[in-house]
């Protein structure tokens, strides 16, 4: 019975030290390496809404191409000057925040170009 229980101690130690040893940035949320440059087209709605993330909020709608549903846009896009009542396609350029920042995605998002700006009435 000793001798089973050292085993499995032995063998937890060992899958622990394996574990800490990992690295976060091997996972698979880590698309985008420091530095490097993604970009991403989004399609943001006519009005806002509020939701609830962190604390209540309000967030754009983006359309998830996908799905083919608008869905909440929790962040900010630094230099997107929102006027309700457009669809706006844009060019944004996603910066890695890196995971040590809590309570914040992933993302920044930079506006790069509006790509379009159409009336909610004409789209």
């Amino acid at each position: 019975m000793q001798f089973l229980t050292k085993s499995m101690l032995t063998i937890a130690l060992l899958l622990l030290s394996l574990s800490l040893g990992c690295d976060r940035t091997d996972t698979i949320d880590s698309l985008i390496a420091p530095g490097e440059v993604n970009m991403e087209i989004l399609i943001i709605g006519p009005y806002t809404e509020t939701c609830q993330g962190f604390i209540e909020q309000t967030c754009f709608l983006v359309f998830n191409e996908e799905t083919q549903a608008w869905e909440f846009f929790y962040e900010s896009i630094q230099g997107f000057n929102y006027e309700p009542g457009y669809i706006w396609t844009l060019k944004v350029r996603l910066e890695d925040r890196g995971t040590e920042i809590q309570d914040v995605g992933r993302y920044a998002y930079h506006l790069v170009e509006v790509l379009s700006k159409k009336a909610a009435s004409e789209a």
